[in-house]
This record gives structure tokens, sequence and C-alpha cells, in this order.
């Protein structure tokens, strides 16, 4: 009882952190002043920055200022900006010190590096300050028990680029204030140290060892329900390891629910899990709760690793536009049109473009969204997919050009060839003179940052390579057709977002290379 008293104590003071946040948040009314402040806000801290000099931001006054003498952009504008401030020059997109560089995946390169400065952590704690309130607000028995965040293992990531910015990623925890970091091992379940673990097994065991010896745990966040799957998966065959780490009362409990597959009655206070549910993870949340009935599963809002774009309403399924994080604007798919946070309708799907404190200026960042209704004033938004064609199962994001590129590097003589996915790996459909080395294939795929980590943490398996060996322009087509697709509509592509191919295509897989 006494620990659960000291845990309310300790999330109530951390959650006091927050109430301002939250209340601003609730109270707005003037989206539109209100962006139009965040965006001053931005270009007042940065006009003498290179970037800003060049866009004459000290002479920009309004939304329609900074629309005309500002040009849309998307990463590839930005690298001569990003050579600089690896090279240690100051001042170039920001000026604010840039504190490192985030790693995302890339479209025409393998990864991405966006820079990160504290005014930009910041804009991120705006949203997730009024998401935390609102969620203890709302079930306040989360106060009475920890919480397990997914960490981020550094696995064996080694950043090919120089630079004299650090370069790598921040853990979830760094995203609170300062004050509030002091309180994270009080209220949270984290094996020590185990961020820096690079061996995914001992990722696994240890992970897992410290979540089965609590039992009062509340709270499970993960951004891929996928990983929440591994970790059950890899609890059901790891059993007696993992058991061998708890007290013997514990021990005797714990193995009683596995043995019975009754996972949730491990943490028979679990309220809640937050996670991903849209687009490809829908299927992954459906076994999560076939696991974990009767637990309440929120979805996850929209985060991007260049903004913090919208968060979950606690009263609904349904996420908020964090309009406080950064500045909007809505590129409409209907009439190609640009919109402001104030004019977007119901009903209507648009491409995000984010002005934020680290650097990106009306950036292009490829995310499709829909809205989904307006109540008092502020849009509710859903993710839909990106645009173009990408595929994305579990956060690794391939991109249709990045793809091209790496088949560029293949000199012999290629008749057709299609990436597809399929359920936990990749397929590559090819017609060609030569056999393709998969594992080859596979290193060029890794070099794509978010890839190789799906692959290292399990959720993604090895590349299968399917040698074609009818007509597959003539196959795709047809397929296409089947689909009720008109024929002067049909094109080919490098990557199909759609599974199955290898019933339609005519061949053979390719004997798979031991991993």
């Amino acid at each position: 009882m006494l620990s659960k008293l000291y845990l309310y104590i300790i999330h109530s003071i951390f959650l006091l952190f927050y109430k301002k946040e939250y209340q601003r948040y609730m109270s707005s009314e003037n989206i539109l002043e209100i962006q139009e402040n965040k965006l001053k806000e931005i270009l007042e801290k940065n006009k003498n920055s290179l970037y800003g000099k060049k866009y004459n931001f000290d002479k920009i006054k309004t939304i329609q200022d900074f629309q005309k003498e500002v040009p849309l952009t998307k990463y590839e504008d930005y690298l001569p900006y990003i050579e600089k401030i690896k090279n240690g020059e100051e001042h170039v997109l920001t000026y604010e010190k840039v504190k490192m560089f985030e790693l995302t995946s890339g479209s025409t390169s393998a990864s991405k590096l966006i820079p990160y400065t504290d005014s930009l952590k910041k804009e991120f704690q705006a949203g997730i300050k009024v998401w935390l309130y609102s969620l203890y607000k709302k079930y306040p028995s989360l106060k009475f028990g920890k919480s397990y965040w997914s960490i981020t293992p550094k696995v064996d990531f080694q950043p090919k680029e120089k630079s004299v910015i650090p370069i790598g990623f921040e853990e979830d925890s760094e995203y609170f204030g300062r004050f509030e970091k002091y309180l994270v091992d009080s209220i949270f379940v984290n094996p020590r140290d185990i961020k820096n673990e690079k061996d995914m097994d001992r990722f696994y065991f240890k992970t897992l060892s410290a979540l089965v010896a609590e039992k009062n745990i509340r709270l499970f966040s993960f951004w891929s329900p996928s990983l929440l799957l591994l970790l059950i998966e890899y609890l059901e065959k790891n059993s007696e390891k993992i058991l061998k780490s708890l007290k013997e009362k514990r021990k005797q409990e714990v193995r009683k629910y596995i043995e019975a597959k009754e996972y949730y009655k491990i943490w028979k206070d679990l309220k809640l899990i937050s996670c991903w549910g849209d687009s490809n993870s829908t299927e992954y949340l459906k076994k999560i709760q076939g696991i974990f009935p009767n637990i309440i599963i929120q979805e996850k809002g929209l985060l991007a690793t260049e903004g913090f774009i919208s968060f979950p309403d606690t009263e609904k399924n349904l996420s908020k536009l964090s309009f406080y994080s950064h500045f909007f604007e809505f590129l409409s798919l209907d009439d190609n049109r640009i919109y402001n946070a104030s004019e977007i309708e119901i009903n209507k799907r648009y491409e995000l473009i984010i002005t934020t404190s680290g650097g990106l200026y009306r950036y292009c960042i490829g995310d499709i969204i829909e809205v989904i209704s307006i109540e008092n004033n502020v849009p509710y938004i859903k993710f839909v997919g990106r645009k173009g064609a990408v595929s994305d199962l579990f956060g690794e994001k391939l991109e249709e050009s990045f793809l091209r590129n790496i088949m560029q590097t293949y000199k012999q003589k290629i008749d057709f060839y299609m990436f597809a996915p399929n359920k936990n790996h990749y397929i590559l459909f090819i017609k060609t003179d030569k056999k393709i080395n998969a594992k080859d294939l596979e290193d060029k795929l890794r070099e794509n940052f978010h890839y190789d980590y799906c692959r290292k943490l399990g959720q993604l398996k090895a590349i299968k390579v399917f040698t074609l060996t009818g007509q597959p322009e003539k196959e795709y087509i047809e397929a296409c057709q089947n689909k009720n697709q008109k024929l002067g509509n049909i094109k080919m592509t490098a990557l199909s977002k759609e599974s199955g191919w290898e019933n339609i295509f005519n061949g053979y897989f390719q004997e798979s290379e031991d991993e």
C-alpha cells in the first residue's frame, strides 16, 4: 500500500509540470492566431541564420508573406546546409545551436539526418505534456502503478557520416522536462543500462525479466504493436530462462500464466496499452487485443522524427492536431491548394507541410492525413498513408526511389523487377540473366537506418528473391485489370504495397543464404 501511495505522489508531482500546458491547449479558441504567433516566433529566432537571411525572414510579417518568400521543401533541399552543420558551422538552418542529428529513413538516400535543437524538443513537449496530463486525468488509477515505455536499444549502429555533431536518437524519456527525468526511474520499469544493450537476445531477456518481476504495471507504451508481440513470443520460447531470474513466489505465479497462455494475468492491474493502430499496424493490434482482453488500447497520434503532429484524445479514439507544436500547412489533394490549420475541412485529405524550430521550413513531410472532425475549432486528424510509393510494415519506410537506386548498382541485364512486402519480410521479384545475391541485396537494404533497425529488433526477416520465368509485365497488367484498374491507368512500379505476387507471377524462390 505504501509503495502505491508513493507512486501516486510521484505521478502527481510529475503531472503538476504538465497542467499549465494542458490548460493552455484546452482553453485555446483562435487556432489561426496561435499558428501565426508560432510562425512569427520561429522566424524571429532564426532571422539571422544563413537560411533566414537567404529567404528574408526579417521582412516576413504574415503567413501570406511567408508563403511567397519561402519555397516548399523536401529533404534534398537541405543537404548543403546539413553538410555545413556536420562540419561544425553554426547559425546555418537555425540561429540556435544544433544539439544532435536524429536519423530517419530516406527516399533517394539511405537515411536522413534531422537537426535537433532545444527549441524543437520543447515543441515535442508541447504535445506530449497535453497528452500525458489528459491520459492520467481520464485514468487516475494509472498513478498508483508503474509504466513501461519501450526503450530503443543501441544495437550495433555506427553512423557512416563524419560529423562534429552527434548522430543518433534520443530516448522517449529525453522528451520530458529536465526535472521530470529525475522522477522517471521511480515510475518506469526499465532494466538498468538497457538502452546501451547491443545484443538483441540479451535486450529481450533483460527487458522481460524486469517486466515479469514487476506485478504493478498499469501502462504499456510501445510504438509498433509488433514489438509487444515479439516480447510475448520471446517469453513463450525462453520462459525457463526468464523464470530463473524471479523470486520463488513470483516464479510459480508467472509460470502458471505462461503455461496457460494467459499473459494478461501476469500484470493483473494493467489498464492501458498505447501503440500505433493505423495503416499496417491494424492486424497486429487485433492480435494484441486477443492476448490482452479487456485492456484499453489507445492508438498513438501521428509522430515523425521531423515533428510532433497529433496526440490521442482520451475521450475519443481520435487524434487532435498539436497546434502549439509547429506551424502547419495542408496541401489539399482535391484542388492542390495550400490551407492553414483553421481552413481545413472535414472528410478532406491533405499532405502535411511543417515548419519547426529544428530548421525545417515549409517541409513536405510526405504524410497524408484526413480530417475526421472539427470540435471547438480543433481539427481531429487521421493518418491515412504516405505520399507516393512507400511501404511501411513496422516503421522501415521503404521508398520506391531508394529501391530504384539500389537496383541501379547492379550492372547485369534486368528485364523486370518489383519489390513487395509479405507479412514480415520483403520479396524481390526479378527477371534477369544472372542470379541476384540475396545477402548482398539485404546488405544494401540495411543501409536504410530504419530497415536495419527493424531487422535487428526481429520485426522484419531477410528479403527473399523470386526469380521470374514467365512474362512478368503481362502478368502484372492482367492482375491489375482483375482488380478493376483501367488499362490506361496501370503503371509499372518498382514497389508494390500489396502482397501475394508470388501467387501471380510465374517463377520460383531462390534458395536463401544463411543469415
